[in-house]
């Protein structure tokens, strides 16, 4: 073999080494961003309800539950790979209803006019579990006027099972807390 094939020979065989280890590079960048977040639960996923509920209009028998990965900022750039969202599409006794949940907002509504129901709303982590606050209020703050709140706690149970808890309360005196277990489909 000529030296010049040779080196032809050889050239391709480093620049085949090279494309492998930026592959391998890239995949344990992938997998690592998946771990990185996987310091908090990924809820993904398809859901059947498995613990006995309570006879009620708002209880879900199926949920399907898609959580966004954020790995870049609004540039483009490469950052710590977080939970952006929570999208939830509930199967209920009025039919389907799909809701999207920011996570790490607080928020809420104030109406054009007097008399109208506010609103407030915070979806956050607390240690391991997801936590969606949400309510109306017609007087100056939360749980003043007529006024409602929910509160959803999001878990998953030792052997793998989503776990929710359902606080509801109101101004008349109202409450209740229902916990409810999921499978995967």
């Amino acid at each position: 073999m000529s030296a010049v094939m040779h080196g032809t020979v050889l050239n391709m065989g480093k620049n085949l080494v090279a494309a492998a280890l930026v592959e391998l590079f890239v995949v344990a960048l992938l997998v690592s961003d998946r771990v990185a977040a996987q310091d908090l639960p990924d809820f993904s996923g398809a859901w059947v309800l498995d613990s006995a509920a309570p006879p009620s209009g708002d209880i879900s028998k199926t949920l399907v539950v898609r959580q966004s990965l954020t790995r870049t900022n609004v540039r483009g750039e490469p950052m710590k790979p977080f939970f952006k969202d929570l999208t939830v599409t509930r199967e209920l006794a009025s039919g389907t209803h799909a809701e999207t949940y920011v996570i790490g907002v607080v928020g809420g509504t104030v109406p054009g006019r007097a008399g109208l129901p506010r609103s407030h709303r915070r979806v956050g982590w607390e240690d391991k579990t997801l936590v969606i606050e949400s309510g109306t209020y017609t007087g100056p703050a939360p749980q003043t006027g007529e006024w409602t709140e929910r509160r959803e706690v999001w878990s998953f149970t030792p052997n793998g099972r989503l776990q929710l808890a359902l606080t509801s309360s109101d101004s008349r005196g109202g409450s209740s807390t229902v916990a409810l277990t999921y499978r995967r489909q």
